[in-house]
């Protein structure tokens, strides 16, 4: 059963779409809620986690971060979703 539903997730384009959720709900759980509350906006556009930060202080610090970010969500999906962060 699991199979079959996993096939059709692949095919139907869902299967990538879940593993977006996953990437944006681990993102609230990187972070922990005494930070996650500064973040307002969170997508995904070709491969690229788009965050919006009402922060200066915590986006120039992620932005030292970004490539261990990025290799930390996609290890808790286990595939690569998002190669890159864009802090805005």
């Amino acid at each position: 059963m699991g199979e079959v539903i996993q096939n059709f997730l692949q095919q139907s384009g869902w299967e990538s779409k879940l593993d977006e959720v996953k990437i944006m709900t681990e993102w609230d759980k990187f972070l922990g809620p005494s930070l996650a509350k500064h973040t307002k906006q969170v997508y995904i556009k070709n491969k690229k986690l788009h965050i919006r930060l009402n922060s200066s202080t915590l986006r120039q610090e992620l932005s030292y971060k970004k490539s261990e970010i990025v290799k930390d969500l996609n290890s808790k999906v286990g595939k690569e979703v998002i190669n890159d962060i864009i802090l805005k």
